[in-house]
């Protein structure tokens, strides 16, 4: 008896915590407008007929202005950002609606709140529809992919979310909000026509992977997290279940630096910062070993995918 009635106080709780608001649409303030000029002949002619349809219809609103506000009610989001993405591109997040209670749910909309200044007092203008929802079954979950474009580097927050419908008739828009903290990283767009710095005299160089060519084997080593799949020495894996890669013994790439004073022509910090993702992107394709120095920041030579991340988060997090 006592955990029954913890059980219910607690979602009682939780249903005080979200708030769902709800206004006549259009079709709503019409049908409302349309069931008053009945009553009103109704009442006119004495005509009980009348009298019985007006009340019919108008309990028949009364009980979907009840279902649109249901529909929203015991619903969970959960936003989970995905992988990190460049300017102008869109950013993606994972979102579940969990359903937790026994009816099924339909028509749902999701939309977020955009970050224009200025729109955040028109509650149904400050927001941009990103998802629908057509069904969710009972005590079930819904997953789908949220994409909103991004405007500018650095973290890109969801902000609120809004989930709304206008279940079952259209005669009520129900909503409610939810506020996020989820949030992904965006590179600076990687653009610029200035090419790669020439390796200073006597660069170092360094052995690269396997490729097609005649280069000589020059033997294997312990796989590190992160090289392509093409380098994995399969036979000798297959022999001792040891992950190796190959090495041969042909010189590829040079040891470069990627310096913020080199963009002296440049005025745009952006144009900079452009410039920079981009010669990051294109020494990691040729498989070089890179550097990056900009302003109070000093990154050390290196190749793989975990340091062209390091390199270009810092890029995107710059602040001169």
């Amino acid at each position: 008896m006592a955990s029954a009635l913890a059980e219910i106080w607690q979602r009682l709780r939780d249903s005080q915590k979200q708030r769902i608001y709800i206004l006549p649409t259009r079709a709503g303030y019409a049908y409302a407008g349309l069931m008053l000029l009945m009553l009103l002949g109704a009442i006119n002619y004495n005509n009980s007929l009348g009298h019985l349809l007006s009340f019919l219809l108008v309990s028949l609103g009364h009980v979907t202005m009840h279902h649109s506000h249901r529909n929203l009610r015991q619903l969970t989001l959960r936003v989970t950002p995905l992988e990190p993405v460049f300017c102008q591109q869109l950013a993606r997040f994972k979102l579940t609606i969990i359903n937790e209670d026994s009816r099924d749910r339909f028509q749902l909309e999701v939309a977020h709140k955009k970050q224009q200044p200025g729109a955040r007092w028109k509650i149904f203008k400050a927001y941009e529809p990103i998802q629908k929802v057509t069904h969710i079954e009972a005590d079930n979950t819904c997953f789908c992919t949220l994409e909103v474009p991004t405007q500018r580097r650095g973290w890109h927050s969801l902000n609120t979310l809004r989930l709304a419908s206008l279940y079952p008739l259209g005669l009520f828009y129900s909503w409610t909000l939810y506020p996020q903290t989820a949030k992904v990283l965006v590179y600076p767009q990687a653009k610029g026509k200035l090419p790669l710095p020439s390796p200073p005299a006597g660069g170092k160089q360094r052995l690269k992977g396997e490729q097609l060519g005649d280069d000589d084997f020059a033997g294997l080593r312990s796989y590190r997290e992160g090289e392509p799949m093409h380098r994995v020495a399969w036979k000798a894996l297959a022999r001792d279940n040891v992950m190796r890669s190959k090495q041969f013994s042909s010189p590829e790439g040079h040891e470069l630096q990627l310096r913020w004073q080199d963009l002296d022509n440049l005025v745009d910090t952006e144009a900079k910062l452009s410039q920079l993702t981009n010669w990051v992107m294109q020494a990691d394709r040729a498989g070089h070993r890179y550097g990056l120095q900009i302003p109070g920041t000093q990154i050390e030579a290196d190749s793989g995918p975990q340091h062209q991340h390091r390199c270009l988060k810092t890029l995107a997090l710059y602040h001169g």
